[in-house]
């Protein structure tokens, strides 16, 4: 029998919350859904093959009491603050379900009188705007799966820190990140984050069954060189080398992003970012295109070979 368990972060600290993530998925029971629900002030997250430079704006988030965390699924770069919250489901694989696990979201949502519409893989919209960005991660038989829920987040502050492709936003038909996402106090200006709170905890039990148990954590369970893991500056940073190159495409499974060192016309570095939600190292790829001869349409030709086995 399945245990239904809830846990509630009181820390807003990026580094302690997503240590704490870490040390649920490491340490889940077969036999358990966790439900686990944080909050972060001002931080930026990106996804696990993102440069930060290129996503957001350092020096701003750096001057202005923000943090930059860098998660451990794939995926674009999201902005929290305390008119966000976030939410991870984490199970074995076996009891892994997707579909269960948005309509928790949906549910929670719809008790506003909203209506929620499914975009894509990793998008909640209403009214073709998103207010949740969802996330996923598997390892050894065990699966995670997060996502954001903008209440009230500062939208001025989310575009000051976020430089979104261009090739992104193009493809979307907007000019900034703006535009394309939408907080719930715009829809019903009367919801407020306990509200949100409490309708994700009815809604988990109507679609899940009796709780185990609910418990609210600081992150005392975390140990020492986990949390200094995401504190790290070269987990949060990357080595991204010099370059005088920077390649850009679009790609079936997200934007794939080149930068290369070249020198007389030869691939001497290089390094690949992307916003994929799929679990690729690549790492592989860098190893292909590495020492090549500079020719545009040769490297894409690379990347995309490389992808195949992905499809």
């Amino acid at each position: 029998m399945l245990k239904n368990i809830i846990v509630i972060s009181k820390s807003t600290d990026p580094y302690c919350n997503l240590a704490m993530e870490e040390y649920i998925f490491n340490n889940i029971k077969k036999n358990e859904v966790i439900f686990y629900l944080w909050q972060n002030h001002k931080t930026v997250v990106i996804g696990r093959n993102q440069n930060p430079y290129i996503e957001c704006d350092v020096d701003y988030i750096e001057g202005n009491g923000a943090k930059i965390a860098r998660r451990m699924s794939g995926g674009g770069t999201v902005y929290h603050d305390l008119g966000n919250l976030n939410f991870t489901f984490v199970t074995s694989k076996e009891n892994h379900n997707i579909e269960k696990q948005i309509l928790v979201i949906r549910k929670a949502i719809e008790k506003f009188g909203l209506s929620v519409d499914k975009s894509g893989r990793n998008d909640l919209t209403i009214n073709n705007k998103k207010f949740s960005g969802h996330a996923f991660y598997e390892d050894d038989n065990k699966m995670f799966h997060h996502g954001t829920i903008m209440i009230d987040v500062d939208k001025l502050e989310l575009n000051n820190i976020l430089k979104p492709s261009k090739i992104k936003l193009k493809s979307k038909g907007i000019d900034s990140v703006k535009s394309r996402v939408i907080n719930l106090k715009e829809c019903n200006n009367d919801i407020t984050l306990n509200d949100v709170f409490k309708n994700l905890i009815e809604s988990f039990k109507e679609v899940y069954g009796e709780v185990y148990s609910i418990r609210e954590t600081i992150g005392k369970e975390v140990k020492g060189n986990l949390l200094e893991k995401y504190k790290n500056h070269k987990w949060v940073y990357g080595e991204s080398p010099e370059f005088n190159v920077n390649l850009e495409t679009p790609t079936d499974i997200g934007n794939i992003q080149i930068l290369m060192d070249i020198k007389d016309n030869v691939v001497k570095k290089v390094r690949v970012y992307s916003d994929s939600l799929n679990q690729i190292s690549f790492s592989d790829l860098e190893q292909l295109i590495v020492k090549q001869e500079f020719n545009r349409e040769n490297i894409l030709k690379t990347v995309y070979y490389f992808l195949e086995s992905f499809k």
